[in-house]
């Protein structure tokens, strides 16, 4: 999820040119980062019910929300000359695009200077992005997620990402928070207008990668905003919402999750919440 309320002090003064000149991640392949397959991923040789568990990334499994800001803050300065107002809760679980696009219409930008420069906004906006991140971010994962990655991996169910961010992006963080073994399915930000259609995009991914497709009570969508709860119930998904971005408990009870967790801490509660305390 993309995270643009200010969390801590982290205004960074950027030079009047792109990060292009700095960056290396960003100039590898557009698309989910390719994973070497194991021998069998099937997910149904190792469990006789198993689950597509699609995760939400930033506020769900990593805080990094201070990049998220400042580089999408410098994309708007540097494309299209006007200052963003960033803050509140607005674009919470939007894709990049869809926030660089309602920043500028905030700012009095047609749509049709808007499209024309937003391929540009969002490469300026990744680079930025990765050359403000740490080159090792584990210690931006939030606590109990890999312990949860492990448990619901090794007891046969299938994983996802499913993640606003665009995919240059999204295979740095990965990379560099050491979660990339566990994602070998991927749908980003750049690859659907919606999230309903990124979850699509993911259960399709899903069935090509792991040989199965979830029936009924086998999707489930974790995330921390109310898109993520929206986009999952629109297609029958078991949803849990995590508290651990920028929305309270109360304010993600509102919109009816199955389940709302404060946080991944507790492994018990985590695997009974995401799995429906079935086999883990």
């Amino acid at each position: 999820m993309q995270q643009d309320s200010d969390q801590g002090n982290h205004e960074t003064q950027f030079p009047k040119t792109s990060f292009a000149g700095t960056m290396q991640l960003a100039k590898g392949p557009p698309g989910p980062v390719p994973i070497t397959k194991e021998k069998d991923l099937s997910v149904s040789s190792r469990n006789q019910d198993p689950k597509l568990v699609l995760f939400d990334m930033d506020g769900t499994l990593i805080n990094i929300g201070y990049a998220h800001r400042e580089a999408v803050r410098f994309a708007v300065r540097i494309v299209y000359g006007v200052d963003p107002v960033l803050g509140g809760q607005a674009h919470q679980g939007n894709t990049g695009p869809n926030i660089l696009r309602a920043l500028c219409r905030a700012r009095g930008l047609s749509s049709e200077v808007i499209e024309e420069h937003l391929t540009e906004a969002v490469k300026v906006q990744s680079e930025a992005t990765i050359a403000l991140l740490n080159d090792d971010l584990r210690t931006a994962v939030l606590p109990g997620v890999v312990p949860l990655l492990e448990t619901v991996q090794k007891g046969g169910h299938a994983l996802g990402l499913v993640t606003g961010t665009v995919s240059a992006t999204t295979n740095a963080i990965l990379e560099r928070a050491g979660l990339q073994r566990y994602f070998p399915v991927c749908a980003c930000g750049d690859e659907g207008s919606e999230r309903v259609d990124l979850l699509h995009l993911a259960i399709d991914r899903a069935a090509h990668t792991y040989g199965f497709e979830p029936g009924r009570n086998g999707l489930v969508v974790v995330g921390d905003a109310l898109r993520d709860i929206q986009a999952g119930k629109a297609l029958g998904a078991r949803v849990v919402a995590v508290a651990t971005g920028a929305h309270t408990l109360d304010a993600l009870l509102q919109h009816a999750p199955d389940v709302v967790l404060s946080n991944f801490e507790d492994l018990r509660a985590a695997l009974d919440a995401i799995l429906g305390n079935s086999e883990e």
